[in-house]
């Protein structure tokens, strides 16, 4: 694993982005997609994206809407009941990738359950189908516009 990066490398390549990583709030960049990298000075720390949550990628300074955050879909690939209520086959849930859906978009990726409508949803009865910005794209996926 790269742990340097310097800081024409950050500037060049670097998406600015911030996040919760083992607790603590952060704000740094995201570097190939895999690290984020929290760069003080000469002092840099360097952590795997999938161990963040509420991550935001964006400029700090002039984004802080929802919009700004990452987005998911999922597809049920069967009908399931909930306790809360039922999906059925092929039915989507989007949603924005924030504190708790941080958490289940980190289960689904790692084949592990999530919790879901006031019960537990198992990874193989869902397909993640979309994971970006909340653009058309997102829309599309969830079946907002065509």
């Amino acid at each position: 694993m790269k742990t340097q990066y310097t800081v024409a490398d950050i500037e060049a390549n670097g998406v600015q982005a911030s996040g919760t990583f083992y607790g603590t709030p952060r704000k740094g960049w995201i570097m190939d997609m895999i690290h984020f990298v929290d760069y003080a000075g000469y002092a840099q720390l360097v952590m795997p994206v999938e161990d963040g949550t509420d991550l935001v990628i964006a400029d700090w300074s002039q984004r802080t809407t929802e919009i700004d955050m990452l987005h998911a879909v999922i597809r049920f690939k069967r009908g399931i009941q909930f306790p809360r209520f039922a999906m059925k086959e092929g039915e989507k849930w989007g949603f924005v990738v924030f504190k708790k859906w941080a958490d289940a978009v980190k289960a689904i990726q790692a084949g592990e359950r999530f919790a879901f409508a006031g019960g537990q949803c198992l990874t193989e009865d869902v397909e993640l189908i979309y994971l970006g910005p909340g653009d058309g794209g997102y829309s599309r996926a969830a079946g907002y516009i065509q």
